[in-house]
């Protein structure tokens, strides 16, 4: 009598250790999924940055600076949005810029998938900084930004398509806000 009450209870020994057993995998798999989006979202945080000191310097210093903007393939493509905008709310402008401006400027990136999140970054460049869209011809001066070849400009207040990019200073001695033609190589 005492071997078959072992018997017996064998089979609900067995059912609990495979319910244990999924439970501790689904958690496993839970805690690696967990960890691929925190270190996604460190990459994106990381080319964000980048691009907002290479624009800080194009602005301020003057000086051509050259991008590589491509993000981890983590994500799609299709559910990021990432684009340049103002906002004048002194409380928003605090949090991310340090200082409690009236307006302030960030470069912003969200996306929309299921793990949705967004990363802010204040730009320390005028609010009124232009991002023109038509380019000149070399003759045509009424436009600052020139055509050139395997390039098209971007507004980056509308949106960052991911691409390489050249940044150009062309603020004229007499503009009261810089102008950056933002060019992405069609290469």
């Amino acid at each position: 009598m005492v071997g078959n009450k072992g018997q017996e209870s064998a089979p609900f020994e067995l059912l609990i250790a495979v319910i244990v057993m999924g439970f501790v995998i689904f958690i496993g798999m839970r805690a690696m999924s967990d960890l691929m989006v925190q270190k996604c979202y460190g990459e994106t945080d990381s080319k964000l940055e980048e691009m907002k000191t290479k624009l800080e310097i194009a602005v301020t210093q003057k000086s051509p600076q050259n991008l590589n903007f491509r993000l981890s393939s983590c994500f799609n493509e299709a559910e990021e949005i990432i684009k340049i905008k103002d906002f004048s709310e002194p409380q928003l402008c605090a949090s991310y810029c340090g200082s409690a401006k009236n307006i302030c400027t960030l470069l912003q990136y969200s996306y929309t998938g299921a793990s949705g999140f967004s990363i802010r970054k204040c730009l320390n460049i005028s609010p009124d900084t232009v991002f023109p869209q038509t380019a000149g011809t070399l003759e045509d001066d009424s436009l600052k930004c020139k055509i050139r070849e395997n390039s098209e400009l971007v507004n980056f207040r509308e949106g960052i398509p991911q691409a390489n990019y050249t940044f150009l200073n062309k603020t004229r001695a007499t503009d009261t806000f810089p102008t950056i033609c933002a060019y992405r190589s069609t290469e």
